[in-house]
């Protein structure tokens, strides 16, 4: 009997953290799932340590392509009528899935869902996820919302969380699954595609622990640490692909446009903070161009003066 619910944890190298995150999983209130562990090409005891769990998970393991790949094993081998997302260090809370399936099955023609999480920070600071993306002060007092046209919401409100997100297989294979030429914002150009086949909820409840650790695989923390502007630039790269959809309108393509402009002025002020002032000031006329705003002018003449006036002004924001 084909189960309601897909799970699918992507994992490599996190022997101290896959149980957990199974655990979690196994936990759930609700138990109409199935389980699938992608192990992508994982050098470390995962497959050791998963073994006592053979008879309840579905384990397939491959050469390490990346957590896009990894991903999109877990979707080819899915049978159910949701798909959902784990990473194999974070944890949902008992009552995760029964939220989300409840709500879905209310929705008929609802695509995807997601619902609030709370971010544990390597500093010990603990943020949501809604207040993140600033996504929360659009409820309205109220515990759900409902977008029928949702593309335009997501690109405004990024980051999102995959791990806290549900999905029809239908509509992300027809918006083309992840894109594994991406290593960052894999997951948000996924969900702005996905925005394109139907509507979107979201439950403001936190029903998911996300943790930013410090590891030896090459995670997005130590990404942005080490090479900010290069995950600037991933970033860029991924909204000019989403330009390139020919069913978007010009609202749509103005979004994209204004963020692209907003992205280029966030890599002129790392570029101020590198000392780099010349190719900050290339940024900031290059920001302009995409998209015309006062900011970008600002910006601009702002890289006119004293760097350390300058330098003041982008801390104060």
């Amino acid at each position: 009997m084909m189960p309601k619910v897909s799970v699918i944890i992507p994992t490599y190298n996190r022997e101290k953290y896959i149980t957990k995150a199974l655990e979690s999983v196994l936990a759930q209130s609700y138990k109409d799932f199935e389980v699938i562990v992608v192990d992508d090409g994982s050098k470390d005891n995962t497959q050791q340590n998963l073994k006592r769990y053979q008879d309840k998970i579905k384990y397939i393991y491959q050469d390490n392509a990346g957590v896009s790949a990894a991903r999109n094993t877990g979707i080819r081998h899915a049978s159910g009528e949701w798909l959902a997302f784990l990473d194999s260090d974070d944890e949902w809370m008992p009552e995760y899935l029964s939220t989300q399936i409840e709500k879905v099955d209310q929705i008929p023609g609802i695509c995807m869902q997601t619902t609030n999480s709370l971010i544990s920070e390597l500093d010990g600071k603990r943020i949501s996820y809604l207040e993140m993306n600033r996504s929360l002060s659009e409820f309205n007092g109220k515990n759900y919302l409902f977008i029928e046209k949702p593309f335009r919401f997501i690109l405004r409100h990024l980051p999102w969380q995959i791990g806290a997100t549900v999905m029809r297989p239908e509509a992300i294979k027809s918006a083309g699954l992840f894109d594994t030429n991406f290593t960052i914002s894999e997951d948000n150009d996924l969900m702005a595609r996905m925005a394109l086949q139907g509507p979107f909820g979201i439950i403001s409840k936190t029903l998911v622990n996300i943790y930013r650790r410090n590891e030896t695989i090459d995670c997005l923390t130590k990404q942005v640490w080490r090479n900010p502007v290069g995950v600037r630039e991933s970033e860029e790269r991924m909204y000019e692909k989403l330009k390139r959809i020919e069913q978007l309108g010009q609202e749509e393509i103005q979004t994209l446009n204004d963020l692209l402009s907003s992205n280029r002025r966030a890599i002129g002020n790392l570029l101020v903070k590198g000392g780099r002032i010349k190719e900050a000031r290339e940024n900031y006329r290059r920001a302009f161009f995409i998209s015309p705003s006062f900011v970008s002018i600002c910006k601009y003449i702002l890289s006119f003066f004293p760097a350390k006036f300058h330098l003041f002004l982008i801390e104060r924001k």
